[in-house]
């Protein structure tokens, strides 16, 4: 099979902030000299969006802040600011900051600048406790509620927005991750990823196939919407063919989440994200033009030393590693507060930027943003991007920048 990714055209250095220009947008097919255009059709039923690549010159008019509105975190002092194995942060609509702290099983709370004020939850099998490394992520629930994962002791919890503890979900029907809710009530939920013995002593990348289904709010399965490709990894099976997944720099992703009533189920393998209705059927293709590379065995050698710079004996192991077809098509996808999607370019070899696409709720492409530093992306609202970085020593934060939409 024959996978067509892209190769993004630009290098641009980061900056902390990034006023954006003006850009057009157009439905149709000629160059009308702006680089950014976008066809939008039917196919039985199925809503596709063409878009063309955008140009290095083709910016929103969106400002992000020249610093961290908050900055959370620190390497010695108050135990409440020691952040360890963040799994996810999310605003509430009041401005507090909530950060899943996995290393402690906590949600711990902070204002809009950074002030701790309390926590939830912690370590145990009770009920609002954690597993371990749970809590790993958070996503808004109906009614100013959140929802936390905890993967390994198969549910949800989900807190109201002054901390109480409303109830625990635990999926039914093999599923044991729950992405997220639907307008409906519904729930779209996924099983995880399972591994299998090999061959002892080869290694392989491995692409296991993803189940997704929709959930009643008590956990039952109400529809199967099937099996799609997960993630690729980087196995390698030892002497007595034991599965021990390593990382690989240029593994292609599975994404999965809720886009306003539509479920997304999709990969990098393409520039494009498929979204479907809760009933199972394709509602929806947003594609972005993009070029196909190949990585080499110099790209693929280089990547593995930059990931261990301190361990020069890991590039013994590159001779070994089989070399994927081509390059991921882009890095991360997420919906924002206001139903954007924002999709990560991926960086190839030598590429400094920090560039996402950000398209309409209709999956327009309007243009480039460039983000701060090294900085993850975890969530994006109205006026606010936030996120997580780790220093050069490890420490854990959480940042708070602010997002201006008014210039278009």
């Amino acid at each position: 099979m024959t996978i067509r990714i892209a190769r993004t055209m630009w290098t641009l250095r980061a900056t902390p902030a990034l006023i954006l220009g003006s850009l057009s947008v157009a439905c149709g097919g000629g160059d009308d000299g702006g680089g950014l255009q976008s066809m939008v059709r039917d196919s039985a039923g199925v809503t596709i969006v063409e878009n063309r690549r955008p140009l290095p010159e083709s910016r929103l008019g969106w400002l992000v802040g020249l610093a961290p509105t908050a900055t959370i975190g620190t390497a010695e002092g108050d135990p409440a600011y020691e952040l360890f194995r963040v799994g996810g942060a999310m605003r509430l609509s009041d401005g507090r900051i909530v950060v899943a702290n996995a290393g402690t099983g906590e949600l711990r709370v902070f204002d809009a600048d950074g002030v701790h004020l309390e926590s939830w939850g912690g370590q145990g099998d009770g009920p609002g406790e954690f597993g371990a490394m749970a809590p790993s992520g958070l996503e808004p629930w109906p009614g100013d509620s959140l929802m936390a994962r905890d993967p390994f002791s198969g549910r949800i919890s989900i807190f109201s927005g002054d901390g109480t503890f409303g109830r625990a979900l635990r999926p039914e029907g093999g599923y044991q991750s729950v992405v997220g809710p639907l307008p409906d009530g519904s729930v779209f939920a996924a099983t995880l990823t399972t591994f299998e013995r090999g061959e002892p002593g080869t290694s392989e990348i491995i692409r296991r196939d993803v189940d997704y289904g929709i959930l009643s709010t008590d956990g039952s399965v109400q529809r199967d919407l099937g099996a799609y490709p997960g993630s690729e990894l980087y196995m390698v099976n030892t002497v007595d063919g034991s599965p021990f997944p390593r990382p690989y720099p240029f593994r292609r992703s599975s994404f999965e989440f809720t886009w306003g009533d539509l479920v997304v189920i999709t990969s990098n393998d393409r520039y494009e994200i498929h979204a479907y209705r809760p009933d199972g059927s394709l509602a929806r293709i947003v594609r972005r033009d993009h070029e196909v590379r190949a990585p080499t065995r110099g790209d693929l050698r280089d990547a593995v030393a930059r990931q261990n710079p301190d361990r020069p004996e890991a590039l013994d192991d590159v001779g070994d590693m089989p070399l994927v077809e081509a390059f991921p098509a882009f890095g991360r996808a997420l919906i924002d507060r206001l139903g954007y999607l924002w999709i990560e370019e991926y960086r190839l070899p030598g590429e400094e930027h920090r560039l996402w696409t950000v398209f309409d709720p209709e999956g327009r492409a309007l243009g480039l943003v460039e983000m701060p530093g090294s900085f993850r992306v975890r969530e994006i609202g109205e006026d606010y991007i936030l996120g997580t970085r780790a220093d050069e020593l490890g420490i854990e934060y959480v940042e708070s920048w602010s997002l201006d939409r008014s210039g278009s």
